[in-house]
């Protein structure tokens, strides 16, 4: 099917247009069938270390069904900050890590998670991918206290963070301006 926009099509025009298209709904088809089956294999991969963390969290008092719930929750969860530190010490999977990252990127984890980030950061870039370094210098922007204040600016002038420089100095300007 070609697709010709008519001059204007509302959303529900438009899905039914394509809808109506035997090629386009095979297509889709096909794309939900290998999107679903990539959320299968991604889950089946993260299991065995995420189980372990969700065990101790609710341990914690933090009962959750994935580090993801935590990201962009509406409630602190304190509780739940020494945990999160540890595992991301323990785990290896990256988009678990960037979950327990973006997890710490709260204001109750700063100085209790600040030393872990940071040195989850300084392990040699090719152990992460970038998404999982930016995520874990914008959680010192939160979680960045003054006592690794001194270190994050070394980074900023170390060559290998150059791929996150920005947060980094964003972070030292947030640690400066508490």
């Amino acid at each position: 099917m070609k697709f010709k926009p008519k001059k204007s099509e509302t959303a529900a025009e438009l899905m039914s247009r394509l809808q109506s298209d035997p090629d386009w709904v095979r297509q889709n088809a096909e794309r939900e069938a290998k999107r679903k089956a990539a959320a299968e294999k991604l889950e089946e991969e993260l299991r065995p270390e995420e189980a372990l963390l969700l065990a101790d969290l609710a341990a914690a008092g933090v009962k959750v069904e994935s580090v993801w719930d935590l990201v962009n929750a509406k409630w602190p969860y304190p509780a739940a900050i020494p945990v999160l530190a540890a595992h991301l010490q323990r785990v290896r999977h990256p988009v678990l890590r960037e979950g327990i990252g973006r997890a710490l990127t709260v204001p109750e984890a700063r100085g209790a998670a600040a030393r872990v980030i940071l040195s989850e950061l300084q392990r040699p870039s090719g152990e992460s991918p970038h998404s999982v370094r930016w995520v874990l210098a914008n959680a010192l922007t939160l979680a960045g206290d003054d006592s690794i204040v001194d270190e994050i600016k070394a980074l900023i002038a170390d060559d290998r963070y150059t791929d996150v420089r920005e947060r980094l100095t964003t972070a030292v300007e947030k640690i400066g301006s508490r």
